[in-house]
């Protein structure tokens, strides 16, 4: 890697960590350190959270795994997935979960479990988070190191060193800065992205060895532009059954189960200003994706007809391998950073900690001071942020990175979105019954994901799984019956 590229990612690091903890507040409380006092509501505010909700789950993993996929297997999952599923998430979110559930008031995300199953289902729901999102968070770190391997030519002695790197920066960053700090950098890296990955695409078409014309045609005969494969076969990898049931599920986990997410909306206040910023989210979902779509696009009709002995047979290392080898000098360098910094680990440890502080030690310690809450959840931000990056150097073993993520999310987040949505929609089940039902859950997804069945299908098995059995054990549950009865 050339040392402009080298120069400019130092400078790009230096300057948004900077911006990072100039932006952050005072931290003299837990609600101000992790849902920044609820009071981002400005129209200007609520652009930059939303932004920071498309960077959050818009990490190196997507900005690796979508060329990854539309590589290997087309545009079926862009089109489906962002097209077709996004405005319906919208119109979910906007007329039905939000403001049901910023009418609760609540001052943290899991807090309407509490209120609706009692504290033990809290507690396993918090707990069942934290699995999913050490894991995700491995899977954030391992993915810019694959990047940083390819790009720089590196053997695999680089790879402890780079997660180490990767890891231990953002965890420290995130101890420092607080949740303002967090979502002001990942707003600042939406725009960088857009920019790196446009001369990335324009530069594969300038490049590309064939007319213009003549590389459509080729992309048009690879299938590479089909999206009506309405297969039957649970293990085919991408079809449209796959994306509507099976990735949607995880997507909507991540909007709605999720407490980052959860999060990003107790700190714009109200469901107007939440509304307002998932629907940038969406226009930067829409813009990113589409990007990424038409690299994985312009990856495969320009290594179609371009010679390049040294062309990765691995799927995610060809988008960063063409970033390294075929990019002007000073782009690369540009991108790779935004793709280091765009890690979301800075989210995840903030809403880890978070977790850790409120749904588990403050309740168990009460009368802690808000200084120091603020003070463990500093503290929860360093272990969470260590455990992840050593459960980076394992995560490579559950396939290609879209793999990877569709299992992590599949076998927590499928339990969690159910859960969450019973207790927004006020059905009648009770603790107990939702405990069992998220185990049941968790279970179903261990078996899918050993099944051969592609790996999107595990979150909607492990959802389905735990709102019926949840519901089903609640009809014979006392509590839950008297429950019912009394609303």
């Amino acid at each position: 890697m050339h040392w402009i590229d080298v120069s400019i990612m130092v400078a790009y690091m230096i300057g948004i960590t900077t911006i990072g903890l100039m932006s952050r507040g005072k931290d003299r409380d837990a609600a101000d350190y992790f849902i920044a006092g609820g009071r981002l509501n400005t129209l200007f505010e609520t652009i930059v959270v939303g932004l920071s909700i498309a960077a959050t789950f818009f990490s190196g993993i997507s900005f690796i795994a979508y060329p990854s996929v539309v590589y290997s297997q087309g545009i079926l999952l862009s089109v489906w997935g962002v097209l077709v599923c996004m405005p319906c998430y919208y119109v979910v979110l906007r007329y039905w979960f939000l403001p049901r559930y910023l009418a609760g008031g609540w001052q943290y995300p899991y807090q309407v479990l509490e209120a609706r199953f009692g504290p033990e289902t809290r507690t396993f729901a918090a707990g069942l988070y934290i699995l999913m999102r050490i894991g995700w968070m491995a899977a954030m770190i391992y993915a810019p190191t694959v990047a940083i391997l390819t790009m720089g030519r590196l053997d695999q002695k680089w790879f402890w060193p780079i997660v180490l790197a990767t890891g231990l920066s953002n965890t420290l960053y995130t101890v420092v800065s607080g949740v303002r700090g967090v979502i002001v950098t990942e707003a600042l890296h939406i725009p960088v992205i857009v920019f790196g990955v446009a001369v990335t695409i324009a530069a594969a078409w300038w490049q590309m060895p064939v007319p213009f014309g003549a590389a459509l045609t080729d992309l048009a005969h690879s299938g590479r532009l089909d999206v009506f494969n309405f297969s039957l076969d649970p293990r085919a990898p991408i079809t449209v059954w796959v994306v509507v049931f099976g990735v949607s599920v995880g997507n909507l986990t991540n909007y709605i189960g999720d407490q980052m997410s959860l999060q990003r909306y107790l700190v714009t206040g109200d469901a107007r200003a939440a509304s307002r910023a998932f629907a940038v989210n969406v226009v930067g979902v829409f813009i990113v994706v589409g990007l990424l779509t038409v690299v994985g696009l312009s990856m495969y009709a320009y290594y179609s007809h371009a010679v390049d002995s040294t062309l990765p047979a691995n799927a995610d290392e060809v988008f960063p391998h063409f970033v390294a080898t075929r990019l002007p000098v000073g782009v690369a360098g540009l991108l790779l950073a935004a793709l280091l910094a765009a890690t979301g680990i800075p989210s995840g440890i903030n809403t880890l900690a978070a977790v850790l502080t409120l749904d588990f030690h403050s309740r168990i310690c009460t009368g802690m001071t808000a200084a120091r809450q603020v003070w463990w959840g500093r503290f929860y931000s360093l272990v969470i942020g260590l455990l992840a990056t050593v459960t980076a150097g394992f995560v490579s073993k559950l396939g290609t990175l879209f793999e990877l993520s569709q299992i992590i999310l599949g076998l927590f987040a499928g339990p969690l979105l159910s859960c969450v949505v019973v207790a927004v929609a006020g059905w009648r089940c009770s603790g107990r019954a939702m405990i069992v039902g998220m185990i049941v859950g968790w279970l179903a997804g261990v078996a899918v994901t050993f099944s051969g069945a592609a790996a999107p299908w595990v979150a909607p098995a492990a959802g389905g799984a735990t709102l019926l059995v949840a519901l089903i054990l609640s009809r014979f549950d006392r509590s839950a019956v008297a429950v019912a009865r009394a609303e």
